[in-house]
């Protein structure tokens, strides 16, 4: 990751998220966007009409380490896509998004395209009509200087996060993470 992220809350399950609103002033795009379990480009575009485009920053060919393959279910020490990049509205900023994503599980087309393409993954899976599960959603409020400075934010401003597992038909796996711009919250 080209960004250092550490936790400023520990990371909350759904339910312990809505429980955190309840007791909160958290608002209705903060909870709507956090929780969404479908495409976040295409809720992002409906939120701002306009297209949301990828920045790649990084990605490289990795070996999975124990604890994430943990969190994907699937074997340590295999190769994976490590990815990072920017969902972007022009020129600003939305979404830092990290994705470990074994290759051994993957089919080739896909892999190709995310090794040589620019399309978000969810996007990739569903333009290839590859029916996919977003699971084990945990959400949390992160500290992460670069992209906070990358956000014109100071490096202190505490951020929201979540991070969730792909599972697609195929047997496709990864893992996802996710720091949203506050702007995003303020949209409506």
């Amino acid at each position: 990751m080209p960004y250092h992220i550490s936790l400023s809350s520990g990371w909350m399950d759904g339910d312990q998220f809505l429980s955190l609103c309840s007791s909160r002033s958290i608002n209705t795009p903060t909870r709507m966007i956090l929780l969404a379990d479908g495409l976040l480009t295409r809720l992002l575009n409906a939120l701002l009409l306009s297209p949301i485009t990828l920045q790649r920053l990084r990605q490289e060919e990795a070996t999975l380490n124990d604890e994430m393959a943990e969190y994907i279910e699937t074997e340590g020490g295999q190769k994976v896509i490590d990815r990072d990049v920017w969902l972007m509205n022009g020129n600003e900023r939305l979404v830092y998004a990290n994705s470990i994503l074994p290759i051994s599980l993957m089919r080739d087309d896909i892999y190709n395209e995310i090794t040589n393409g620019d399309t978000p993954i969810g996007t990739l899976l569903n333009d290839q009509s590859v029916l996919t599960r977003r699971d084990r959603l945990q959400i949390a409020t992160v500290k992460a200087p670069g992209i906070s400075v990358e956000l014109g934010l100071p490096e202190g401003t505490e951020l929201w996060a979540r991070r969730y597992r792909l599972n697609t038909e195929g047997g496709f796996k990864g893992a996802i993470l996710e720091v949203f711009s506050p702007r995003l919250f303020e949209a409506g």
